[in-house]
Formats: structure tokens, sequence, C-alpha cells
């Protein structure tokens, strides 16, 4: 079965991939942002509540706030990843055919975002894991002990919680990136 070619002109053509750039890159930033965000209040609120308690450290959640950190840091770039889409997409609008940005340069950058958002991910489901596996280790060791005074402190709870959020802004922008580069390829 043959497929109809696509009889729309090129403008046309390079209007909607401009469109579709632009949307991405909007979704994608204010998505990843705001669960950047999230996870920052939550590393934030972890190191006050560390400082306000006066708690010693609990052994194996610097390796957890690390991968957080890592985290955040490759979220940054994914961010400005995800801003040159947007500025992608104003090229894109241009009238004259010859400025707009050739169709490897757009595949590199949707693969960059596509890896990104892999590595960011796997790196803070790291720190998750860590994080989670310190978690019931203190849980295993205060229960052994009989302790009345509870198992499980919010410093844990916040760094899993961070990372988890990280997990969700990565997914999301890889989510995006794949979808923009699936549509992109069929084009």
């Amino acid at each position: 079965m043959q497929t109809k070619p696509d009889l729309r002109s090129p403008a046309n053509r390079a209007l909607d991939l401009s469109r579709a750039f632009w949307w991405v890159g909007l979704l994608s930033v204010l998505l990843q942002m705001g669960l950047g965000a999230a996870a920052v209040a939550a590393l934030v609120s972890a190191s006050r509540s560390n400082l306000v308690l006066d708690e010693p450290p609990v052994r194996g959640i610097g390796i957890g706030i690390f991968w957080a950190v890592c985290g955040c840091v490759l979220l940054l770039v994914a961010i400005a990843n995800a801003f040159r889409y947007i500025r992608i997409s104003q090229c894109l609008r241009r009238l004259d055919l010859e400025q707009h940005p050739k169709t490897i340069a757009l595949v590199r950058l949707l693969r960059v975002g596509i890896v990104l958002g892999l590595v960011g991910a796997l790196v803070t489901l790291v720190g998750a894991e860590v994080s989670i596996a310190t978690l019931m280790t203190q849980a295993e060791t205060s229960s052994a002990l009989a302790n009345t005074q509870g198992f499980v402190r919010i410093l844990n709870l916040q760094v899993v919680a961070a990372n988890l959020h990280l997990v969700a802004a990565h997914f999301a922008g890889l989510t995006l990136s794949l979808g923009l580069y699936d549509w992109f390829r069929r084009q």
C-alpha cells in the first residue's frame, strides 16, 4: 500500500514543525521547572530539618542527596535544552527557508533531549534506591533494638521524595522529546 505524497508547501510544513517545537518546548520547560522546584524544596526542607532537629547524620543518606543534586544539575541542562526547542521554533517561523535549521541539527537536538531524560532518570532512580535502602536498613535496625522513638526520619523521606520528583521531571522531558522525535520522523 502506497502512502499519499504530502502536497503541503515547505513553508506550511515548517510552520507545523515550528508549532510542535514551541508547544513541546513550553510544556517541557513548565513541567520540568515545576517538578524540579518541588524536588529542590524537598531537599532544602531535608537539610533544614536535619539542622533544626540537631540530629546526627544518617549513614548512607548523603549518597541519596548526592544523586539528587546530580539529578538537579542534569535537570537544569534538560531545561536549557527545552528552551532551545523554543528558540528553534522561532527560527522555523522565518520566511526564508534557507535560514531554517537543517534536519540533522533538529534530530541531534531531539536526541540530546532524549539522552538527558534517560541519564537524568537513571541518576535519580539510583538516588531514590539508595535512599530507600538506607530507610529500610534504619527501620530494620530500629525495630530489632525495640526503639520506641520511631525509626522513620523525615530527612530520609524528603530525600526519597526529592529523587522521585526528579525522576518524574526527567521522565516528562524524555516523553515529550520522544513524542516530538516520533512526530518529526513521520513528517
